[in-house]
């Protein structure tokens, strides 16, 4: 694969293979008397997961939003791998343009317009805020807002909001970004995706 497989390597190789273990989707023979829990198959689950290439409960969100998006969060991960120049300042764009494209996809013009609680605002040309899209997700997929959850919403698209400026940056600064950084966010970005879905 053209790939020098470093001390950093083998141990992120190593973490992927137990959470495919902990995450039911490869399980040991126990035939090799040597090495028992080595020596590994796919399970059905496994199977499924790679007809459907979906890994985890985000992907399984991102691809009934759009299965591009399962793409553009894979790309971002393999930007973040890759030794290649500038794939860092890619992972941080592929990132920022995740958050973008799940808002948008999750929560339409024509749909937030059409909420009773939607108030025009002048900052957007749309008059569609991405705190506006976030709320429409939140009550769209966590079955409604009460007023005690309100505070919890506004936070979380707060949180979303940063990670996304924070990407942005990244993105169009002008040098590259810390890998350290780049995972930093992009790990963020996913628990952002995950409080507003699951």
């Amino acid at each position: 694969l053209g790939i020098d497989v470093d001390y950093n390597l083998r141990f992120k190789a190593d973490r992927a293979f137990e959470e495919l273990k902990n995450d039911g989707l490869i399980r040991p023979t126990y035939r090799d008397t040597r090495s028992p829990e080595d020596w590994v198959e796919i399970t059905d689950k496994g199977l499924s997961a790679l007809e459907r290439n979906a890994l985890d409960d985000l992907d399984e969100v991102l691809i009934g939003l759009d299965p591009h998006l399962v793409e553009i969060r894979d790309g971002a991960w393999a930007a973040v791998a890759s030794n290649t120049p500038d794939a860092l300042r890619q992972a941080a764009h592929s990132g920022r343009e995740l958050i973008d494209q799940v808002l948008r996809v999750a929560a339409p013009n024509k749909e937030v317009k059409s909420q009773d609680w939607f108030k025009p605002d002048n900052s957007s040309k749309s008059g569609i805020t991405r705190r506006h899209r976030l709320k429409y997700i939140m009550v769209k997929y966590k079955g409604g807002v009460s007023r005690t959850d309100l505070k919890i919403i506004e936070q979380a698209c707060d949180f979303v909001l940063a990670i996304d400026e924070k990407l942005q940056s990244m993105a169009h600064g002008s040098s590259s970004p810390k890998k350290q950084d780049v995972e930093d966010s992009l790990n963020t970005a996913e628990v952002a995706l995950r409080r507003l879905f699951l």
